[in-house]
């Protein structure tokens, strides 16, 4: 049988270079992506599911004279030299080294067998469609069925990416008995001798039509394949590094849950990762952040007190419904966790991690989707990578995937609060809180006073405030920053409008911008020009300092179901007016925090408004301590912080 290198034309067609858009879709981490892509594809070519599948990465090195036809594929690297010669200096450098490798007496090998699969159907016709002919002849295919890992069939460049020949063999037993192996050369289009430009791939082939060999390749002495399976052999491979270590971390990282499930085992050379040593080996990691996330989330995979809630049956429209159990959440709540959930499909492989669930509860989370139809549906929301869902690449109805993929994280989102929210102890211990009170007899007054006191004074400072209503006219607008932030709190901290009880004589401004005083006496905004309403008053607000005054807070909580909390705060410098500044405290950002309320039992202070998170307060003495009563718009704890700006 006459086995050769087969470069077809490509009479007239498009002309490749050494660029190749499915090798830079993994070009980040070439190891890394080479393991997740063949374990994937591995998974997904079980053949017993009662048992795990096997992967093997073994290096090696061969005789450069054992290469496959080597001189002839030498003469293409020389053909595409002269083709390329001063029209792509990367294509020149690729070319370069690559006839270096094969001046050496050894070339480097690096050969990835899966057992228990079923190896590559149909190489023996070479049928368009069949697993061989997706992975070996086809660009952008792939065939599998809805509750595989992988559908776009660009996973199979990661391995060309890790050759410096881009080169490689792959070799088969499948379930119907055949065995065969095929050379595929990616490289790049070149002139040939008889002036035929060529398409670029080339196959080590028997026939015009590059089907595979019959029969076994001879590149690694000490293996011959006896069960179904597939072998690629990758060669030219030459990592930098560890590549021992960093495929090993790969398969930690990104199969752990796989792995712990007895559905996959991984020998890198000698060296096993199996169900019974993965819990030690990411144990052995070193203390970074990295390594003490996946640690939490192994942690959660097999503590017993983790909570596992099944996602509940959903029908939408277009015959797409999920049966109740197709997705699982796995949750853990405890001290210093990530606050994310990771999200997983049918393989087990990471894809991402879902973040922005709750700012205020401490937890870690594992979602996976093991059902088919639910596979199916968010398969095709991710992208090549494996890396992200987004709700616009599911091309039937991005705006039905939008809704399908919303209901999943509000179905995160609740969860989260209801298991663990409600588990935030009903005190706060103030530590050193007498540090910042103005009397020791000051949560004693009586509420009555309180308002007395609080409504003289508001209408003494609105009096004033309309004195000075020149100079305001000369101070720039106080437009609200956060137009959604009713929305945005809602969605990532459950904050949702309680009601207004009103009370104590303090400001509010729930209803668009009181600018003091009771709402059913005078002396307020509505005084001095009915007409105006909040939004019109910000324009006479005046310009705030960028840069906050230096202070010491401290808060406790008075009434979690009212929203209700006392600040003490302390600061050195004297202000006539200034303006205190809630936010709420996240992990990946900070919030808003709208005020109801506010209001101060300190005679030297005094509260003119409150505008959505800001009160504005007037008279503030240095060295002084003083306290500030908030009510705000949320019925649970949270995590608080003020600025003092002076205004």
């Amino acid at each position: 049988m006459n086995r050769y290198w087969n470069f077809p034309a490509t009479t007239g067609g498009l002309i490749n270079s050494i660029n190749n858009a499915g090798l830079e879709t993994f070009r980040g981490n070439a190891l890394d992506s080479l393991t997740r892509e063949i374990c994937q594809n591995s998974l997904d070519a079980v053949k017993d599911k009662s048992k795990p599948v096997l992967v093997e990465f073994k290096s090696f090195s061969a005789d450069s004279t054992s290469f496959p036809n080597k001189e002839e594929l030498v003469d293409v690297f020389h053909q595409c030299k002269e083709t390329w010669h001063g029209r792509n200096k990367k294509s020149e450098d690729f070319i370069e080294n690559a006839l270096k490798l094969f001046n050496q007496q050894q070339i480097q090998f690096l050969r990835i067998s899966d057992f228990n699969t079923k190896g590559l159907e149909g190489a023996k016709e070479g049928e368009i469609g069949s697993p061989w002919s997706t992975l070996v002849k086809e660009a952008g295919s792939s065939n599998k069925d809805e509750s595989s890992g992988g559908s776009f069939g660009i996973g199979k460049s990661a391995p060309f990416l890790n050759s410096n020949l881009r080169t490689l063999f792959y070799a088969s037993l499948d379930i119907s008995g055949y065995k065969s192996y095929i050379g595929v050369a990616n490289i790049m289009s070149f002139k040939k001798n008889n002036d035929q430009i060529t398409l670029g791939n080339g196959y080590f082939t028997f026939d015009e039509r590059s089907l595979a060999i019959p029969g076994d390749i001879i590149l690694d002495q000490d293996f011959t394949r006896e069960e179904t399976g597939t072998d690629i052999y990758i060669a030219g491979f030459q990592p930098k590094g560890n590549w021992k270590g960093e495929v090993t971390k790969s398969v930690l990282v990104n199969f752990f849950i796989t792995v712990y499930n007895k559905k996959l085992v991984v020998k890198i050379n000698d060296f096993e990762i199996n169900h019974e040593n993965i819990g030690e080996l990411i144990a052995e990691l070193d203390d970074s952040e990295e390594n003490r996330v996946l640690k939490n989330y192994f942690n959660l995979l097999i503590s017993d007190k983790t909570i596992k809630i099944k996602y509940p049956a959903r029908e939408y429209k277009n015959g797409i419904h999920f049966e109740e159990g197709e997705a699982e959440l796995y949750l853990l709540n405890g001290e210093d966790l990530n606050r994310r959930v990771l999200m997983t499909r049918k393989t087990g492989m990471m894809i991402f991690e879902q973040k922005n669930i709750s700012g205020s509860i401490s937890f870690t989370g594992l979602l996976m989707i093991t059902g088919a139809h639910m596979n199916n549906v968010f398969k095709q929301m991710e992208n090549p990578a494996h890396n992200e869902w987004s709700s616009e690449r599911y091309e039937k109805d991005p705006k039905l995937a939008k809704k399908i993929y919303g209901d999943l994280k509000s179905f995160i989102r609740n969860t989260v609060k209801e298991y663990f929210q409600e588990k935030i102890t009903d005190s706060m211990d103030a530590v050193g809180l007498n540090d910042f009170l103005p009397n020791k007899n000051l949560l004693a007054d009586s509420g009555t006073k309180k308002r007395e006191s609080l409504n003289s004074t508001i209408k003494s400072i609105i009096t004033k405030e309309v004195k000075e209503d020149r100079k305001k006219r000369a101070q720039t607008k106080g437009q609200d920053r956060h137009e959604d932030l009713d929305q945005e709190l809602e969605g990532n901290y459950g904050i949702t409008p309680t009601g207004d009880e009103g009370g104590g004589g303090a400001a509010n401004d729930s209803d668009g911008g009181d600018a003091g005083g009771s709402t059913t006496e005078p002396g307020g905004q509505n005084e001095v020009n009915p007409q105006t309403d909040g939004d019109k008053d910000k324009k006479k607000e005046r310009k705030p300092s960028k840069h906050p005054v230096q202070i010491q807070q401290k808060y406790a909580s008075i009434d979690k179901n009212q929203g209700k909390y006392k600040f003490f705060i302390s600061q050195k410098k004297s202000l006539e007016n200034g303006k205190l500044v809630f936010k709420v405290m996240g992990e990946q950002s900070n919030y808003d925090l709208p005020i109801k309320n506010a209001s101060t039992d300190d005679k030297d202070v005094t509260v003119e408004k409150v505008s959505s998170n800001t009160v504005y307060v007037q008279s503030i003495k240095a060295n002084k301590s003083f306290m500030i009563n908030v009510e705000i718009d949320y019925f649970d704890y949270c995590v608080l912080e003020v600025e003092l700006y002076e205004n």
